[in-house]
Protein backbone atom coordinates (compact mmCIF):
# COMPACT_ATOMS: atom_id res chain seq x y z
CA UNK A 1 0.00 0.00 0.00
CA UNK A 2 1.35 3.43 -0.95
CA UNK A 3 1.19 6.44 1.38
CA UNK A 4 1.19 10.08 0.22
CA UNK A 5 3.41 12.97 1.37
CA UNK A 6 3.35 16.78 1.11
CA UNK A 7 6.40 18.94 1.97
CA UNK A 8 5.84 22.52 3.19
CA UNK A 9 8.92 24.83 3.62
CA UNK A 10 9.75 28.32 2.47
CA UNK A 11 13.34 27.33 1.63
CA UNK A 12 13.52 25.72 -1.79
CA UNK A 13 16.80 23.92 -1.12
CA UNK A 14 15.24 22.24 1.97
CA UNK A 15 12.25 21.06 -0.10
CA UNK A 16 14.47 19.78 -2.91
CA UNK A 17 16.78 18.07 -0.44
CA UNK A 18 13.89 16.21 1.20
CA UNK A 19 12.51 15.15 -2.19
CA UNK A 20 15.78 13.96 -3.69
CA UNK A 21 17.91 12.62 -0.83
CA UNK A 22 15.41 10.11 0.61
CA UNK A 23 14.26 7.05 -1.34
CA UNK A 24 10.56 7.59 -0.66
CA UNK A 25 9.55 4.87 -3.12
CA UNK A 26 11.41 2.30 -1.05
CA UNK A 27 9.38 3.40 1.99
CA UNK A 28 6.11 2.97 0.10
CA UNK A 29 5.57 6.73 -0.08
CA UNK A 30 4.57 8.92 -3.02
CA UNK A 31 5.53 12.62 -2.81
CA UNK A 32 2.45 14.49 -4.00
CA UNK A 33 4.22 17.87 -4.09
CA UNK A 34 6.13 20.59 -2.25
CA UNK A 35 4.92 24.13 -1.44
CA UNK A 36 6.51 27.14 0.27
CA UNK A 37 4.01 28.12 2.98
CA UNK A 38 0.80 27.27 4.83
CA UNK A 39 -1.55 29.12 2.48
CA UNK A 40 -0.31 27.21 -0.57
CA UNK A 41 -0.50 24.00 1.41
CA UNK A 42 -4.16 24.61 2.28
CA UNK A 43 -4.97 25.23 -1.39
CA UNK A 44 -3.15 22.04 -2.33
CA UNK A 45 -5.00 20.03 0.31
CA UNK A 46 -8.38 21.04 -1.15
CA UNK A 47 -7.75 18.62 -4.05
CA UNK A 48 -5.18 16.21 -2.57
CA UNK A 49 -5.26 15.21 1.10
CA UNK A 50 -1.87 13.65 1.97
CA UNK A 51 -1.34 10.94 4.57
CA UNK A 52 1.78 12.71 5.90
CA UNK A 53 2.77 16.41 5.93
CA UNK A 54 6.30 17.62 6.69
CA UNK A 55 6.18 21.35 7.53
CA UNK A 56 8.51 24.06 8.72
CA UNK A 57 7.57 26.29 11.69
CA UNK A 58 8.81 29.66 10.46
CA UNK A 59 7.30 30.59 7.07
CA UNK A 60 5.95 33.80 5.51
CA UNK A 61 2.21 34.59 5.15
CA UNK A 62 1.00 31.51 7.13
CA UNK A 63 3.45 29.94 9.53
CA UNK A 64 3.55 26.31 10.58
CA UNK A 65 1.63 26.74 13.84
CA UNK A 66 -1.30 28.51 12.19
CA UNK A 67 -1.28 25.89 9.42
CA UNK A 68 -1.35 23.00 11.90
CA UNK A 69 -4.12 24.63 13.97
CA UNK A 70 -6.19 25.12 10.77
CA UNK A 71 -5.77 21.43 9.89
CA UNK A 72 -6.82 20.43 13.39
CA UNK A 73 -9.98 22.54 13.23
CA UNK A 74 -10.83 20.96 9.86
CA UNK A 75 -10.50 17.47 11.42
CA UNK A 76 -8.06 16.29 8.75
CA UNK A 77 -6.39 13.00 9.59
CA UNK A 78 -3.00 13.81 8.01
CA UNK A 79 0.03 13.03 10.19
CA UNK A 80 2.22 16.11 10.69
CA UNK A 81 5.99 16.19 11.20
CA UNK A 82 7.61 19.49 12.29
CA UNK A 83 11.07 20.62 11.11
CA UNK A 84 12.64 23.42 13.16
CA UNK A 85 15.86 24.94 14.38
CA UNK A 86 17.10 24.96 17.98
CA UNK A 87 15.88 28.51 18.45
CA UNK A 88 12.34 27.39 17.49
CA UNK A 89 12.16 24.46 19.91
CA UNK A 90 9.37 26.05 22.02
CA UNK A 91 7.29 26.42 18.85
CA UNK A 92 7.84 22.74 18.06
CA UNK A 93 6.53 21.80 21.50
CA UNK A 94 3.42 23.91 20.92
CA UNK A 95 2.93 22.20 17.53
CA UNK A 96 3.04 18.84 19.31
CA UNK A 97 0.21 20.01 21.53
CA UNK A 98 -1.75 20.84 18.37
CA UNK A 99 -1.38 17.24 17.26
CA UNK A 100 1.91 16.95 15.40
CA UNK A 101 3.36 13.45 15.61
CA UNK A 102 7.00 14.50 16.19
CA UNK A 103 9.67 17.00 15.19
CA UNK A 104 13.10 16.86 13.50
CA UNK A 105 15.72 19.51 14.15
CA UNK A 106 17.64 21.22 11.38
CA UNK A 107 19.97 20.37 9.80
CA UNK A 108 17.86 17.35 8.86
CA UNK A 109 19.43 13.95 9.22
CA UNK A 110 17.98 11.36 6.83
CA UNK A 111 17.90 8.53 9.40
CA UNK A 112 16.09 10.64 11.99
CA UNK A 113 13.55 11.80 9.40
CA UNK A 114 12.91 8.22 8.27
CA UNK A 115 12.41 7.08 11.87
CA UNK A 116 9.69 9.73 12.37
CA UNK A 117 8.11 9.00 8.96
CA UNK A 118 7.96 5.28 9.80
CA UNK A 119 6.38 6.17 13.13
CA UNK A 120 3.66 8.05 11.19
CA UNK A 121 3.12 5.07 8.89
CA UNK A 122 2.68 2.74 11.86
CA UNK A 123 0.07 5.09 13.31
CA UNK A 124 -1.77 5.25 9.99
CA UNK A 125 -1.72 1.45 9.69
CA UNK A 126 -3.14 1.01 13.19
CA UNK A 127 -5.84 3.60 12.59
CA UNK A 128 -6.85 1.97 9.32
CA UNK A 129 -6.95 -1.46 10.95
CA UNK A 130 -9.01 -0.03 13.82
CA UNK A 131 -11.34 1.64 11.34
CA UNK A 132 -11.74 -1.61 9.39
CA UNK A 133 -12.45 -3.49 12.62
CA UNK A 134 -14.92 -0.81 13.65
CA UNK A 135 -16.72 -1.05 10.30
CA UNK A 136 -16.90 -4.84 10.61
CA UNK A 137 -18.13 -4.53 14.19
CA UNK A 138 -20.75 -1.98 13.13
CA UNK A 139 -21.93 -4.29 10.36
CA UNK A 140 -22.05 -7.19 12.78
CA UNK A 141 -24.06 -5.15 15.27
CA UNK A 142 -26.35 -3.94 12.51
CA UNK A 143 -26.91 -7.52 11.36
CA UNK A 144 -27.46 -8.89 14.87
CA UNK A 145 -29.65 -6.02 16.06
CA UNK A 146 -32.88 -7.47 14.59
CA UNK A 147 -32.11 -10.82 16.26
CA UNK A 148 -31.37 -9.11 19.58
CA UNK A 149 -34.63 -7.17 19.29
CA UNK A 150 -36.54 -10.35 18.52
CA UNK A 151 -35.11 -12.24 21.49
CA UNK A 152 -35.79 -9.33 23.82
CA UNK A 153 -39.37 -8.89 22.61
CA UNK A 154 -40.01 -12.64 22.68
CA UNK A 155 -38.89 -12.64 26.31
CA UNK A 156 -41.21 -9.74 27.16
CA UNK A 157 -44.11 -11.50 25.44
CA UNK A 158 -43.66 -15.01 26.81
CA UNK A 159 -42.09 -14.45 30.24
CA UNK A 160 -44.46 -13.07 32.86
CA UNK A 161 -41.68 -11.74 35.09
CA UNK A 162 -39.67 -10.18 32.25
CA UNK A 163 -41.06 -6.67 32.78
CA UNK A 164 -39.44 -6.65 36.22
CA UNK A 165 -36.08 -7.79 34.87
CA UNK A 166 -35.81 -5.87 31.59
CA UNK A 167 -35.79 -2.12 31.96
CA UNK A 168 -36.82 0.58 29.54
CA UNK A 169 -33.08 1.17 29.01
CA UNK A 170 -32.81 -2.07 27.02
CA UNK A 171 -35.74 -1.01 24.84
CA UNK A 172 -33.97 2.27 24.03
CA UNK A 173 -30.56 0.63 23.59
CA UNK A 174 -31.98 -1.77 20.99
CA UNK A 175 -33.44 1.25 19.18
CA UNK A 176 -36.92 -0.26 19.00
CA UNK A 177 -38.91 2.17 16.83
CA UNK A 178 -42.18 1.83 18.76
CA UNK A 179 -43.80 3.97 21.41
CA UNK A 180 -43.41 1.86 24.60
CA UNK A 181 -46.52 3.50 26.09
CA UNK A 182 -48.84 2.86 23.10
CA UNK A 183 -48.63 -0.72 21.89
CA UNK A 184 -50.85 -3.49 20.68
CA UNK A 185 -49.96 -7.18 20.31
CA UNK A 186 -51.22 -9.07 17.27
CA UNK A 187 -50.73 -12.84 17.11
CA UNK A 188 -50.89 -14.93 13.96
CA UNK A 189 -51.70 -18.63 14.18
CA UNK A 190 -51.32 -20.82 11.10
CA UNK A 191 -54.18 -23.30 11.18
CA UNK A 192 -53.60 -24.71 7.68
CA UNK A 193 -50.08 -25.09 6.24
CA UNK A 194 -51.51 -26.34 2.94
CA UNK A 195 -48.89 -28.08 0.81
CA UNK A 196 -46.22 -27.23 3.40
CA UNK A 197 -47.80 -29.30 6.20
CA UNK A 198 -45.09 -31.97 6.31
CA UNK A 199 -42.07 -29.66 5.96
CA UNK A 200 -41.08 -27.83 9.19
CA UNK A 201 -38.19 -26.06 7.41
CA UNK A 202 -40.72 -24.35 5.18
CA UNK A 203 -42.75 -23.37 8.24
CA UNK A 204 -39.72 -21.38 9.46
CA UNK A 205 -39.50 -19.46 6.17
CA UNK A 206 -43.25 -18.97 5.95
CA UNK A 207 -43.39 -17.28 9.37
CA UNK A 208 -40.90 -14.71 8.10
CA UNK A 209 -42.88 -14.35 4.87
CA UNK A 210 -46.05 -13.60 6.87
CA UNK A 211 -44.09 -10.94 8.75
CA UNK A 212 -43.05 -9.31 5.47
CA UNK A 213 -46.65 -9.27 4.25
CA UNK A 214 -47.71 -7.77 7.59
CA UNK A 215 -45.20 -4.92 7.28
CA UNK A 216 -46.58 -4.03 3.87
CA UNK A 217 -50.15 -4.27 5.17
CA UNK A 218 -49.76 -1.86 8.10
CA UNK A 219 -47.03 0.55 6.92
CA UNK A 220 -49.55 3.34 6.30
CA UNK A 221 -51.24 3.10 9.70
CA UNK A 222 -48.53 2.24 12.20
CA UNK A 223 -44.99 1.19 13.03
CA UNK A 224 -44.43 -2.52 13.57
CA UNK A 225 -41.87 -5.10 14.59
CA UNK A 226 -42.34 -8.79 13.78
CA UNK A 227 -41.37 -11.60 16.11
CA UNK A 228 -41.59 -15.12 14.59
CA UNK A 229 -42.30 -17.76 17.25
CA UNK A 230 -40.97 -21.14 16.14
CA UNK A 231 -41.78 -23.23 19.22
CA UNK A 232 -45.00 -21.78 20.58
CA UNK A 233 -48.15 -23.88 20.77
CA UNK A 234 -50.68 -21.08 20.32
CA UNK A 235 -48.93 -18.55 18.04
CA UNK A 236 -46.63 -18.69 15.03
CA UNK A 237 -45.90 -14.98 14.85
CA UNK A 238 -46.28 -11.99 17.15
CA UNK A 239 -46.56 -8.47 15.77
CA UNK A 240 -45.95 -5.41 17.96
CA UNK A 241 -47.52 -2.28 16.56
CA UNK A 242 -47.91 1.35 17.62
CA UNK A 243 -49.98 3.90 15.67
CA UNK A 244 -48.63 6.72 13.51
CA UNK A 245 -51.23 9.03 15.02
CA UNK A 246 -53.76 9.11 17.80
CA UNK A 247 -56.59 7.77 15.63
CA UNK A 248 -57.15 4.08 16.38
CA UNK A 249 -56.72 2.91 12.79
CA UNK A 250 -54.36 0.17 13.90
CA UNK A 251 -57.17 -2.14 14.98
CA UNK A 252 -59.36 -1.98 11.89
CA UNK A 253 -60.59 -5.43 10.90
CA UNK A 254 -60.12 -4.75 7.20
CA UNK A 255 -56.38 -4.22 7.58
CA UNK A 256 -55.83 -7.66 9.05
CA UNK A 257 -58.36 -9.36 6.79
CA UNK A 258 -56.17 -8.14 3.91
CA UNK A 259 -53.24 -9.99 5.49
CA UNK A 260 -55.31 -13.18 5.80
CA UNK A 261 -56.26 -12.97 2.12
CA UNK A 262 -52.67 -12.29 1.03
CA UNK A 263 -51.33 -15.30 2.96
CA UNK A 264 -53.91 -17.61 1.42
CA UNK A 265 -53.52 -16.25 -2.10
CA UNK A 266 -49.72 -15.94 -2.25
CA UNK A 267 -48.45 -18.47 0.30
CA UNK A 268 -51.23 -21.06 0.20
CA UNK A 269 -51.61 -21.08 3.99
CA UNK A 270 -54.55 -20.30 6.29
CA UNK A 271 -53.96 -17.94 9.21
CA UNK A 272 -56.03 -16.77 12.15
CA UNK A 273 -55.44 -13.44 13.90
CA UNK A 274 -55.93 -12.30 17.49
CA UNK A 275 -55.57 -8.69 18.70
CA UNK A 276 -54.92 -7.51 22.24
CA UNK A 277 -56.20 -4.42 24.00
CA UNK A 278 -53.97 -1.34 23.96
CA UNK A 279 -50.95 -1.90 26.14
CA UNK A 280 -47.49 -0.74 27.17
CA UNK A 281 -44.04 -2.26 27.63
CA UNK A 282 -44.64 -3.43 31.22
CA UNK A 283 -47.78 -5.36 30.26
CA UNK A 284 -46.68 -7.11 27.06
CA UNK A 285 -46.96 -10.62 28.53
CA UNK A 286 -50.58 -9.99 29.55
CA UNK A 287 -51.32 -8.48 26.13
CA UNK A 288 -49.78 -11.49 24.40
CA UNK A 289 -52.08 -13.80 26.38
CA UNK A 290 -54.90 -11.39 25.61
CA UNK A 291 -54.32 -11.81 21.86
CA UNK A 292 -54.05 -15.61 22.14
CA UNK A 293 -57.34 -15.79 24.04
CA UNK A 294 -59.00 -13.63 21.36
CA UNK A 295 -57.62 -15.79 18.53
CA UNK A 296 -58.96 -18.91 20.26
CA UNK A 297 -62.52 -17.79 19.53
CA UNK A 298 -61.92 -19.37 16.12
CA UNK A 299 -62.81 -22.65 17.84
CA UNK A 300 -66.32 -21.27 18.33
CA UNK A 301 -66.81 -19.12 15.23
CA UNK A 302 -64.44 -20.44 12.55
CA UNK A 303 -60.82 -20.06 11.46
CA UNK A 304 -59.39 -17.63 8.94
CA UNK A 305 -60.79 -14.57 10.71
CA UNK A 306 -59.73 -11.62 12.88
CA UNK A 307 -60.66 -11.72 16.57
CA UNK A 308 -60.16 -8.64 18.77
CA UNK A 309 -59.93 -8.75 22.57
CA UNK A 310 -62.28 -5.76 22.74
CA UNK A 311 -65.78 -7.10 23.20
CA UNK A 312 -64.53 -10.54 24.25
CA UNK A 313 -63.95 -9.94 27.92
CA UNK A 314 -63.84 -12.95 30.21
CA UNK A 315 -67.41 -13.47 31.50
CA UNK A 316 -67.97 -13.90 35.24
CA UNK A 317 -69.63 -17.21 34.32
CA UNK A 318 -66.27 -18.80 33.38
CA UNK A 319 -65.51 -20.53 36.67
CA UNK A 320 -63.59 -23.45 35.17
CA UNK A 321 -59.87 -23.41 34.35
CA UNK A 322 -59.86 -26.87 32.74
CA UNK A 323 -62.25 -28.94 30.67
CA UNK A 324 -63.26 -32.42 31.80
CA UNK A 325 -65.07 -34.97 29.63
CA UNK A 326 -68.56 -36.27 30.43
CA UNK A 327 -68.44 -38.85 33.21
CA UNK A 328 -66.91 -42.10 31.90
CA UNK A 329 -67.13 -40.89 28.29
CA UNK A 330 -63.62 -41.89 27.21
CA UNK A 331 -64.00 -45.50 28.39
CA UNK A 332 -67.36 -45.84 26.65
CA UNK A 333 -65.99 -44.24 23.47
CA UNK A 334 -62.93 -46.53 23.26
CA UNK A 335 -65.16 -49.58 23.86
CA UNK A 336 -67.50 -48.51 21.02
CA UNK A 337 -64.57 -47.94 18.64
CA UNK A 338 -63.19 -51.41 19.34
CA UNK A 339 -66.60 -53.02 18.81
CA UNK A 340 -67.25 -50.97 15.68
CA UNK A 341 -70.64 -50.04 17.15
CA UNK A 342 -71.64 -47.26 14.77
CA UNK A 343 -74.86 -46.40 16.59
CA UNK A 344 -73.12 -46.09 19.96
CA UNK A 345 -70.34 -44.00 18.42
CA UNK A 346 -72.79 -41.58 16.88
CA UNK A 347 -74.58 -41.23 20.20
CA UNK A 348 -71.28 -40.66 22.02
CA UNK A 349 -70.19 -38.01 19.52
CA UNK A 350 -73.55 -36.26 19.95
CA UNK A 351 -73.12 -36.45 23.74
CA UNK A 352 -69.65 -34.90 23.58
CA UNK A 353 -70.86 -32.16 21.25
CA UNK A 354 -73.70 -31.24 23.62
CA UNK A 355 -71.32 -31.29 26.58
CA UNK A 356 -68.87 -28.96 24.83
CA UNK A 357 -71.65 -26.57 23.88
CA UNK A 358 -72.73 -26.35 27.52
CA UNK A 359 -69.14 -25.65 28.58
CA UNK A 360 -68.88 -22.64 26.26
CA UNK A 361 -70.38 -20.68 29.15
CA UNK A 362 -68.00 -22.17 31.74
CA UNK A 363 -64.50 -21.85 30.29
CA UNK A 364 -62.61 -19.99 27.59
CA UNK A 365 -62.42 -21.33 24.00
CA UNK A 366 -58.65 -21.76 24.42
CA UNK A 367 -59.09 -24.00 27.48
CA UNK A 368 -61.98 -25.86 25.88
CA UNK A 369 -59.94 -26.74 22.79
CA UNK A 370 -56.88 -27.65 24.87
CA UNK A 371 -59.04 -29.93 27.04
CA UNK A 372 -60.51 -31.58 23.94
CA UNK A 373 -57.05 -32.06 22.41
CA UNK A 374 -55.77 -33.60 25.63
CA UNK A 375 -58.78 -35.95 25.77
CA UNK A 376 -58.16 -37.36 22.31
CA UNK A 377 -54.42 -37.59 22.89
CA UNK A 378 -55.20 -39.91 25.79
CA UNK A 379 -57.70 -41.87 23.65
CA UNK A 380 -55.05 -42.29 20.95
CA UNK A 381 -52.54 -43.73 23.44
CA UNK A 382 -55.07 -46.30 24.65
CA UNK A 383 -56.17 -47.27 21.12
CA UNK A 384 -52.57 -47.65 19.97
CA UNK A 385 -52.27 -50.60 22.32
CA UNK A 386 -55.12 -52.31 20.50
CA UNK A 387 -53.97 -51.49 16.94
CA UNK A 388 -50.16 -51.53 17.19
CA UNK A 389 -49.93 -54.96 15.52
CA UNK A 390 -51.89 -53.90 12.40
CA UNK A 391 -49.96 -53.27 9.15
CA UNK A 392 -51.44 -49.76 8.75
CA UNK A 393 -51.33 -48.83 12.41
CA UNK A 394 -49.04 -45.86 11.65
CA UNK A 395 -51.93 -44.23 9.77
CA UNK A 396 -54.23 -44.24 12.79
CA UNK A 397 -54.18 -40.95 14.69
CA UNK A 398 -56.45 -38.93 16.93
CA UNK A 399 -54.45 -35.71 16.53
CA UNK A 400 -57.16 -33.13 16.05
CA UNK A 401 -56.94 -30.71 13.13
CA UNK A 402 -58.00 -27.10 13.56
CA UNK A 403 -61.76 -26.99 13.22
CA UNK A 404 -64.66 -24.95 14.58
CA UNK A 405 -66.90 -26.54 17.19
CA UNK A 406 -69.90 -26.86 14.81
CA UNK A 407 -67.72 -29.16 12.63
CA UNK A 408 -66.94 -31.51 15.55
CA UNK A 409 -69.29 -34.32 14.53
CA UNK A 410 -67.93 -34.62 10.98
CA UNK A 411 -64.31 -34.40 12.13
CA UNK A 412 -64.69 -37.09 14.79
CA UNK A 413 -66.65 -39.33 12.45
CA UNK A 414 -63.81 -39.17 9.91
CA UNK A 415 -61.25 -40.04 12.58
CA UNK A 416 -63.34 -42.84 14.08
CA UNK A 417 -63.65 -44.54 10.70
CA UNK A 418 -59.90 -45.09 10.80
CA UNK A 419 -60.08 -47.01 14.07
CA UNK A 420 -63.15 -49.11 13.57
CA UNK A 421 -62.56 -52.80 13.15
CA UNK A 422 -63.38 -53.70 9.57
CA UNK A 423 -62.83 -50.11 8.38
CA UNK A 424 -62.41 -51.42 4.84
CA UNK A 425 -66.07 -52.44 4.63
CA UNK A 426 -68.22 -50.97 1.88
CA UNK A 427 -70.31 -48.90 4.30
CA UNK A 428 -67.31 -47.17 5.84
CA UNK A 429 -65.68 -46.53 2.46
CA UNK A 430 -68.93 -44.90 1.32
CA UNK A 431 -68.95 -42.73 4.45
CA UNK A 432 -65.39 -41.62 3.75
CA UNK A 433 -66.40 -40.42 0.29
CA UNK A 434 -69.48 -38.66 1.64
CA UNK A 435 -67.28 -36.75 4.09
CA UNK A 436 -64.77 -35.98 1.31
CA UNK A 437 -67.46 -34.60 -1.00
CA UNK A 438 -68.92 -32.51 1.81
CA UNK A 439 -65.49 -31.08 2.61
CA UNK A 440 -64.86 -30.29 -1.07
CA UNK A 441 -68.24 -28.54 -1.32
CA UNK A 442 -67.28 -26.35 1.62
CA UNK A 443 -63.71 -25.57 0.50
CA UNK A 444 -63.71 -25.62 -3.32
CA UNK A 445 -62.92 -21.87 -3.43
CA UNK A 446 -59.55 -22.53 -1.73
CA UNK A 447 -56.34 -24.23 -2.84
CA UNK A 448 -57.91 -27.62 -2.51
CA UNK A 449 -55.61 -30.58 -3.21
CA UNK A 450 -56.13 -34.30 -2.94
CA UNK A 451 -53.51 -34.44 -0.17
CA UNK A 452 -55.39 -31.83 1.82
CA UNK A 453 -58.71 -33.70 1.61
CA UNK A 454 -56.99 -37.01 2.44
CA UNK A 455 -55.32 -35.36 5.43
CA UNK A 456 -58.68 -34.03 6.61
CA UNK A 457 -60.01 -37.60 6.54
CA UNK A 458 -56.85 -39.03 8.14
CA UNK A 459 -56.29 -41.24 5.11
CA UNK A 460 -53.20 -42.13 3.15
CA UNK A 461 -53.35 -40.00 -0.08
CA UNK A 462 -52.72 -43.00 -2.35
CA UNK A 463 -55.48 -45.00 -0.67
CA UNK A 464 -57.85 -42.02 -0.80
CA UNK A 465 -57.14 -41.48 -4.51
CA UNK A 466 -57.93 -45.11 -5.29
CA UNK A 467 -61.03 -45.10 -3.07
CA UNK A 468 -62.35 -41.85 -4.57
CA UNK A 469 -61.94 -43.09 -8.17
CA UNK A 470 -63.59 -46.37 -7.27
CA UNK A 471 -66.63 -44.79 -5.61
CA UNK A 472 -67.09 -41.67 -7.80
CA UNK A 473 -66.16 -43.13 -11.19
CA UNK A 474 -63.70 -40.30 -11.91
CA UNK A 475 -60.44 -38.96 -10.54
CA UNK A 476 -60.24 -36.39 -7.78
CA UNK A 477 -58.83 -33.74 -10.15
CA UNK A 478 -61.66 -34.22 -12.69
CA UNK A 479 -64.28 -34.07 -9.95
CA UNK A 480 -62.95 -30.83 -8.49
CA UNK A 481 -62.83 -29.26 -11.98
CA UNK A 482 -66.42 -30.32 -12.62
CA UNK A 483 -67.48 -29.02 -9.20
CA UNK A 484 -65.86 -25.64 -9.77
CA UNK A 485 -67.15 -25.30 -13.32
CA UNK A 486 -70.70 -26.04 -12.13
CA UNK A 487 -70.35 -23.40 -9.41
CA UNK A 488 -68.97 -20.99 -12.04
CA UNK A 489 -71.98 -21.66 -14.29
CA UNK A 490 -74.29 -20.67 -11.44
CA UNK A 491 -72.39 -17.41 -10.93
CA UNK A 492 -72.33 -16.66 -14.66
CA UNK A 493 -76.06 -17.17 -14.79
CA UNK A 494 -77.13 -15.48 -11.55
CA UNK A 495 -74.58 -12.66 -11.04
CA UNK A 496 -72.97 -9.74 -12.87
CA UNK A 497 -69.46 -10.65 -11.75
CA UNK A 498 -66.74 -10.25 -14.35
CA UNK A 499 -65.22 -13.45 -15.73
CA UNK A 500 -61.96 -13.08 -13.77
CA UNK A 501 -64.00 -12.44 -10.60
CA UNK A 502 -65.97 -15.62 -11.22
CA UNK A 503 -62.66 -17.48 -11.65
CA UNK A 504 -61.43 -16.23 -8.28
CA UNK A 505 -64.77 -17.04 -6.62
CA UNK A 506 -64.48 -20.70 -7.60
CA UNK A 507 -60.82 -21.11 -6.66
CA UNK A 508 -58.82 -20.18 -9.77
CA UNK A 509 -56.33 -17.33 -9.52
CA UNK A 510 -55.11 -17.95 -13.08
CA UNK A 511 -57.84 -16.52 -15.31
CA UNK A 512 -56.54 -18.13 -18.52
CA UNK A 513 -56.35 -21.55 -16.89
CA UNK A 514 -59.95 -21.19 -15.72
CA UNK A 515 -61.18 -20.29 -19.24
CA UNK A 516 -59.27 -23.26 -20.71
CA UNK A 517 -60.77 -25.72 -18.19
CA UNK A 518 -64.25 -24.27 -18.61
CA UNK A 519 -64.10 -24.63 -22.39
CA UNK A 520 -62.82 -28.22 -22.14
CA UNK A 521 -65.70 -29.04 -19.79
CA UNK A 522 -68.53 -27.16 -21.52
CA UNK A 523 -67.38 -26.81 -25.14
CA UNK A 524 -67.55 -23.01 -24.93
CA UNK A 525 -65.88 -20.15 -23.06
CA UNK A 526 -67.41 -18.62 -19.91
CA UNK A 527 -68.32 -15.48 -21.91
CA UNK A 528 -70.09 -17.54 -24.57
CA UNK A 529 -71.94 -19.46 -21.85
CA UNK A 530 -73.16 -16.21 -20.30
CA UNK A 531 -74.14 -14.73 -23.69
CA UNK A 532 -76.17 -17.77 -24.62
CA UNK A 533 -77.97 -17.69 -21.27
CA UNK A 534 -77.83 -21.46 -21.11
Amino acid sequence: MMYSLLIVDDERWVRQGLVSTIDWQAEGIEVLGDVEDGEEALKFIQSHIPDIIITDIKMPRMDGLTFIETLKNANLSSKIIIISGYSEFSYAQKAMRFGAVDYVLKPIEETLMLDVVRKCIEQIKREREDHHEFVQMSESIRESLPLARQRYLETLLTNESASNQYSRTVWDRLNIPLDPHHLKVIIVKVYDWGLHEQNPKEHYLLRHAIGNFAKETVKMIGKMITCPLHDHEDADLALLISPLNEADHWSEQGTWETLITACWRHLGIGINIGMSHKSEITKLHASFQDAIQASAYAFYDGYGKVYAAEGKEKPPSWPLQTYSQPNGWMTRFIHAVKLGDDGALQALIDELFTHLQLHREKCSPLLLRKGLTSLFSEIEKKLWTSYSSEPNANLKSFILPYFALPELKDVLRAIVLKFQIGDSTSGNRKRFIELAVKYMEEHYTEQLTMNRVAEHLFLNPSYFSKLFHEKMGETFSKYIIRLRVNKAKELLKDSTLKIYEVAEQVGYQDFRHFVKLFKEQEGMTPAQYRDRGV
